[in-house]
């Protein structure tokens, strides 16, 4: 039996649906029955991550993060996880003392970053994420140099976000392929997708040279993948020893 994933989304829908739809690519599953089981809280009505952490706004998200959070707890679910990388910043507010299994989005990012011998990176994301340097300071911590945009292209990235957000991927893309570009010619061995926004638009950058893009959807996406299924073979492996 696999354990229940839950996930924390609606930052925004459409990374939430795409998050959803490759887990379930990425699961080695040959029916129906075989899928990983998930709740997924898609409530768009979260207080604007960026805009609080910009200062622009007074509502915190985190007490609607912790509803959401206490909400996917109580239906049992097994492992959760937050699929939106400016919502890191309360990622351990979230789960202090939480009696739930949880897989950070910044943590399997580095992991897989350390895993295919990346040197630099250049960080695509929100202005809240970079200025908080959630992933600044993880990369520090294992010795990975990174490239920051300047405040242009940062202008630039911000709009491209937005664009995706209100449903206009043309524009999107554009502005955010020209940034991503940008970070390669600036000697960026790879490009790290710090919104999940970003790979909506980026995806034939994703699919056509994998190696300079580090995906978070993706990642996180395989990293929950890879926790259900080896723990479910663990299990079967245990009630197999004791039989």
């Amino acid at each position: 039996m696999l354990r229940t994933l839950g996930v924390l989304g609606g930052m925004g829908p459409l990374a939430t649906a795409s998050f959803m739809n490759q887990v379930i690519a990425l699961s080695p599953a040959k029916n129906d029955q075989e899928h990983i089981p998930m709740f997924i809280r898609n409530i768009p009505q979260i207080p604007d991550r960026t805009k609080f952490l910009m200062g622009i706004e007074d509502e915190n998200p985190f007490f609607e993060l912790k509803k959401g959070f206490n909400q996917l707890t109580s239906l049992g679910v097994s492992c959760i996880v937050i699929p939106c990388n400016t919502a890191h910043y309360w990622y351990n507010a979230l789960t202090q003392n939480a009696d739930v299994h949880t897989i950070s989005i910044v943590q399997s990012v580095i992991k897989r970053a350390k895993a295919t011998g990346k040197r630099k990176v250049g960080i695509l994301a929100t202005t809240a994420t970079l200025n908080m340097r959630i992933y600044q300071t993880a990369f520090s911590k294992h010795n990975i140099e990174f490239i920051e945009p300047n405040e242009q292209q940062q202008t630039f990235i911000m709009q491209g976000i937005t664009a995706v957000k209100s449903g206009d991927l043309t524009s999107g893309h554009n502005l955010l392929k020209q940034s991503y570009e940008l970070m390669l010619a600036h000697g960026a061995d790879t490009v790290l997708f710090g919104c999940t926004e970003i790979p909506l638009v980026l995806n034939e950058q994703v699919f056509n040279s994998p190696d300079t893009c580090l995906d978070t959807i993706a990642i996180l996406a395989q990293e929950c993948v890879n926790w259900a299924y080896t723990s479910t073979q663990q299990s079967t492996h245990l009630f197999s020893s004791v039989a």
